[in-house]
């Protein structure tokens, strides 16, 4: 590897538990990821399909996957390469049953999650001016970021527009599974749900990725 420093050098083959690597922009990081996989891969006999490695971007996965092809070949085609939310979408539709859904279920975008909205505001005949749609959409959205579901926030609404919040949250969440469909802020929430819910699913993945990476970990 000589065009790694021997840092870098000291990152790609590190052996034992997790490993955090903290460096400038243009530093070198994301080509630090990518010979480690080929290191673990090419000297350390691990099969492709027990790495899986997270980026940030869509594109960001792209360029890492065509980076490792270039260095191992076409085995790298077994490595789940991708976004956690890509992840989390390839793991619900592989376990879509547990949760009571069918796999081909759709994911909502936020001009789709805001149409719903101002249908829920419409039929549970919210005013829509003290409780705009895109104000309750932004507010579900960020209890979904912070894995606060519709029943755990409805257990500490106390005030009325919590309340409210708390109603309107419920009804969507009704309607999206009714649609067999879930919004892109349900898909790490969701997944998370199922690990937690299901060990057995749980165990399956950890058994089955050995070496777990992540890129842009300052920006999950």
């Amino acid at each position: 590897m000589p065009e790694l420093n021997p840092s870098q050098q000291e990152a790609v083959t590190h052996r034992g538990g997790p490993l955090l690597i903290v460096a400038g922009a243009g530093s070198g990081k994301t080509r630090v990821l990518t010979q480690r996989i080929a290191h673990l891969i090419r000297d350390e006999g691990v099969r492709p399909s027990e790495i899986l490695a997270i980026t940030f971007t869509n594109k960001a996965a792209r360029e890492m996957q065509e980076r490792v092809a270039a260095l191992v070949g076409p085995v790298s085609r077994a490595m789940w390469v991708m976004t956690f939310h890509s992840a989390c979408v390839r793991i619900l539709r592989r376990e879509a049953a547990r949760l009571g859904i069918s796999t081909n279920f759709s994911i909502y975008d936020a001009a789709d999650s805001q149409r719903l909205m101002s249908m829920v505001v419409k039929d549970l005949d919210i005013d829509p001016k003290r409780f705009p749609p895109r104000s309750l959409s932004s507010r579900v959205s960020q209890l979904k970021n912070e894995l606060i579901d519709e029943e755990k926030f409805l257990r500490r609404a106390e005030t009325p527009q919590d309340r409210v919040l708390a109603e309107a949250y419920a009804e969507y969440q009704r309607r999206l599974r009714r649609a067999n469909a879930f919004d892109f802020d349900d898909l790490i929430g969701s997944t998370v749900a199922l690990l937690q819910l299901f060990p057995d699913v749980a165990e399956h993945y950890r058994r089955r990725f050995r070496h777990i990476l992540v890129d842009e970990y300052q920006d999950t």
